[in-house]
């Protein structure tokens, strides 16, 4: 019947056909000695039909064929073929083998016998969803093949579907044929699911095998572990596992990175922190964790578990055992250990048999070969593998077992050696490991191996710099590289230079944007060892610690400034170098003065971004050195850091004896400005254990002394403060004009944050005061500046306040959604309302829960419990615009 179809003259593109026998996975396992016959027949019949109609087999793709022709029809010919063959094989008493089909039509870049580019994508992604014993079209090859089918053979338009990894979707037909089966569930369109996976900046080669292999794994379990030695591969292949599943999980796929995290009581956190899940007073954050993951559909990458495998697991097992639908990926050299887990070895990538005849291509279809071919082509556009270089080429990935990171490595050096010398170095490099010491672990050796050739190029002062570069946490800049990194042999004017080369041979990793800098795991902690071997660790952590302390302070003032908001997220990313500032500095060899320095210049850093409990926890360690136990400026200036941590978490107890502590130091060595500052933070503490005459006599005394010094930021804040007794005592008249003086006085100074809060000081009062139209411009201006300097604290505070303004407006719905949004992200970020907003705001949410009821009022605010921090404020001020529309924009005097 198919010979028929009429052909086509004149295709000038060709058709790319893909096929897929669904389930073979389970097959395999339960009719290994079926599946094996039957897998041979229809080997045969595809490739018998394929020639027939003219086609060319490029590859076999794990269980199915890539295949190719001048024109679709033949290629709809051969695939109809196939599936007629395959469909009688039961009837033969055969495994029934159910395949799936998509053919795509188009222009592509030919390479080594092998096709790369879009349209092959896209004729894969147009097999993948198929059902098995479907064929699919696109519509390029369906317009092609027109009206010239045979008869009783149709296509059926099975509409626009979005395919994975593919922008633009594509309109599907499937091909009908009454021989063969025609009824198939519907096509599911792939929607966008929430993540964080990065974009990769080069393309992942090979592993198809594994990549079917781990999905029916992940299937079937729910913590898939990645294992195998540095540099095989283990997260570039988690991460294209789970590019791969993402439309399987509908509340997202989230990356967890650990191979900065030193801290294995952190691990928690972090999962936390991607899922957005913030620290809580008085929960622990493993049932906050488990509690927002209790009902998500949700796959978590845990990527470097190695050095924290025990705090991994603990972490693991508490989460699934609290979730129904939650599944992990991890990545590690080592198991988990937890009932249920899966692993899976990986394997290296199938490299040249030195043994057999080097053919270019039979060469390029080896895993290894390609992804060096591949990324020397990135290096070096227009290269190619060819019978001049094949045998070079083929030493190199077979010398190197086809080890991932190392054929990397080593392609990376063919911008300054040829391949000749690279394959010859390496075969002196492994003829030295053949002699290594047996009993060191194997895996230690291979890799061992690989990075001391990159090591050994190196010239002293290129090997001295990637030395000294391992006491970086979390990546680092060319300055700080300058900073820490100098001393002889390398001058500060020759690192950048030496950096570059460092980065042309891959030993170290610049970002896309070119401004920040990273080394491997595995690269780093050679790099590490070879720096203790040197007796140079304690010195370069020394100078990495002054270079931390230093940035903090230099911060300092700039987080009241102008440029807040961009000094917010600089420290943001050096935060892993913080505390690896702090470890080294509360050493009991090092001396206690830097440590202090850096917990006093990031107080407010760690307020600001809602990480009250680590930094307190910093502070606390910092605090219990002996050295510190004496009664002096140090102390007491890490007394007035832990106090303020305490105060924003609501443990007020504990802060108010913190700043007592604090400021009878103060007092005993006549620091006027430390009492200020502990006079103005202990009348807060009290204000929020309830004690208000003792908090309006400690703000009176800290507002004169203020006002004595000359020092405006001391006296708006503890104007401000003042008017929060004032308000407590039902006296919001008498504490608004202090508002004024406070906004007046951050304004002249151009402190944004604090102009922000007095905004926001200023709209609640104007509000309670029934002056509605004085708190819009003041809430829209804090909104504004939140906006620009990014204080999530703040911005937790602004919605709340908008809460309150949508309440006098009798706007019942606003009210409860902003309330609920600001509960949770108070929640998260374990922060509780100053005492006096805490009065006024619970008046108006009350006010909107008598109008709306109790139901419907919980009902709103749950479901905003959902929103982001940033959903939450575009929400208010979303709100605060169309106020603005119906009334007009009314500006701030």
């Amino acid at each position: 019947m198919t010979d028929k179809l009429e052909t086509a003259a004149g295709s000038s593109c060709p058709t790319f056909l893909f096929t897929d026998i669904e389930g073979s996975t389970r097959l395999w396992e339960i009719e290994p000695q079926r599946m094996s016959v039957a897998l041979a027949r229809h080997d045969a019949s595809a490739r018998a039909a394929i020639e027939h109609y003219r086609g060319r087999i490029i590859k076999v793709t794990g269980d199915g064929v890539h295949a190719v022709f001048d024109d679709p029809s033949d290629a709809l010919l051969a695939v109809l073929r196939l599936q007629h063959e395959l469909a009688a094989a039961p009837a033969a008493g055969d495994l029934a083998l159910h395949v799936r089909c998509g053919l795509h039509l188009g222009a592509d870049e030919q390479r080594g016998g092998d096709y790369f580019g879009p349209v092959v994508n896209r004729a894969a992604r147009i097999m993948d969803v198929a059902y098995g014993g479907q064929i699919l079209l696109s519509e390029a090859v369906a317009d092609r093949i027109g009206d010239r089918l045979p008869p009783d053979v149709s296509l059926r338009n099975l509409g626009t579907v979005r395919l994975r990894d593919l922008e633009h979707p594509e309109r599907i037909f499937q091909v009908v044929d009454p021989r063969l089966r025609t009824e198939f569930p519907s096509l599911q369109p792939l929607k966008p699911a929430p993540n964080n996976l990065p974009q990769q900046l080069n393309s992942f080669v090979g592993r198809k095998r594994e990549i079917a292999a781990l999905r029916e794994r992940l299937r079937d379990g729910r913590l898939l572990t990645l294992l195998g030695i540095g540099g095989i591969g283990k997260s570039r292949l988690s991460l294209q596992l789970a590019e791969q599943v993402l439309d399987d999980y509908p509340d997202g796929v989230w990356l967890v990175e650990l191979a900065a995290l030193r801290d294995a009581s952190r691990v928690v956190s972090e999962i936390g922190a991607v899922l957005g899940v913030r620290e809580s007073g008085g929960q622990p954050m493993i049932e906050a964790v488990a509690e927002f993951l209790r009902e998500r559909k949700v796959l978590i990458v845990l990527d470097n578990c190695e050095h924290l495998l025990e705090a991994c697991a603990v972490a693991v097992k508490s989460i699934l055992q609290r979730s129904t639908w939650v599944r992990f990926i991890a990545t590690s050299r080592g198991y988990l250990g937890i009932a249920g887990e899966q692993s899976f070895q990986v394997p290296t990538l199938a490299a040249p048999d030195l043994a057999a005849a080097i053919e270019p291509d039979a060469l390029i279809e080896l895993d290894a070969v390609r992804l060096f071919v591949d990324r020397v082509a990135a290096a070096k556009p227009g290269f190619k593998l060819g019978a001049g270089n094949a045998a070079a080429i083929a030493r190199i990935c077979s010398r190197l077992d086809g080890i991932p990171l190392a054929i990397e490595l080593a392609a990376a050096r063919t911008r300054t050696l040829s391949i000749e010398t690279i394959a010859e170095r390496l075969g002196d490099r492994f003829r030295l490991l053949a002699n290594a010491d047996r009993t060191v672990p194997e895996r230690q050796r291979t890799l061992q191996a690989l990075i001391d050739w990159s090591h050994d190029l190196l010239g002293p002062k290129e090997r001295c710099l990637f030395q000294r570069l391992a006491v970086f946490d979390g990546g680092w800049t060319l300055e700080a590289a300058e900073a820490v990194c100098q001393g002889a042999p390398v001058d500060p004017d020759e690192i950048v230079e030496l950096l570059g080369h460092l980065v042309e041979q891959s030993l170290v990793i610049m970002d896309a944007d070119g401004t920040r800098y990273r080394m491997l795991d595995t690269v780093r902690h050679y790099a590490h060892a070879k720096l203790v071997n040197e007796g140079s660790d304690v010195a370069v952590r020394a100078r990495h610690r002054d270079t931390y302390v230093a940035l903090a302070e230099s911060a300092l003032p700039e987080l009241k400034g102008p440029d807040q908001g961009a000094w917010f997220a600089r420290l943001d990313l050096e935060r892993e170098n913080f505390l690896a500032a702090h470890a080294f500095g509360n050493r009991a060899d090092q001396p206690p003065e830097p440590g202090v320095r850096l917990i006093d210049a990031l107080c407010m850093y760690w307020i600001n971004r809602g990480l009250p409990i680590l930094g307190l926890r910093v502070t606390e360690e910092t605090l219990a050195r002996p050295s510190l136990a004496h009664r002096a400026l140090p102390r007491c200036r890490a007394l007035l850091c832990a106090g303020q941590l305490c105060f924003v978490m609501g443990r007020y107890s504990e802060s108010i004896d913190h700043f007592a502590e604090g400021l009878s130091i103060a007092e005993e060595i006549d620091d006027s400005r430390q009492v200020a500052f502990f006079l103005q933070q202990l009348g807060l503490a009290c204000l929020g254990e309830g004690a208000l005459p003792a908090a309006r006599q400690h703000l009176r005394e800290a507002l004169a002394l203020a006002e004595q010094m000359g020092d405006k930021r001391e006296i708006a804040g503890a104007a401000s403060h003042l008017a929060m007794v004032h308000r407590l005592e039902g006296h919001a008249e008498r504490a608004e004009p202090l508002y004024r003086s406070a906004l007046a006085l951050a304004r002249q100074l151009g402190d944004h944050e604090t102009t922000a809060i007095a905004d926001l000081n200023l709209a609640l009062v104007s509000i309670d005061l029934g002056g509605r139209d004085a708190a819009q411009p003041l809430l829209v201006e804090a909104l504004e500046i939140i906006d620009r300097i990014g204080a999530r604290r703040l911005a937790q505070c602004a919605i709340e306040i908008c809460s309150a303004f949508a309440s006098a407006k009798g706007d019942w719905g606003t009210c409860a959604r902003l309330f609920g949004s600001a509960k949770e992200q108070a929640r998260r970020m374990s922060m509780q309302p100053d005492p006096a907003d805490e009065a006024s705001l619970a008046i108006w949410f009350a006010q909107a829960r008598a109008a709306l009821g109790d139901v419907e009022f919980a009902r709103l605010s749950t479901a905003a419990e959902r929103l982001t921090l940033e959903e939450g404020l575009l929400e208010a001020r979303a709100w605060l615009d169309g106020l603005s529309r119906q009334f007009g924009r009314v500006h701030v005097s």
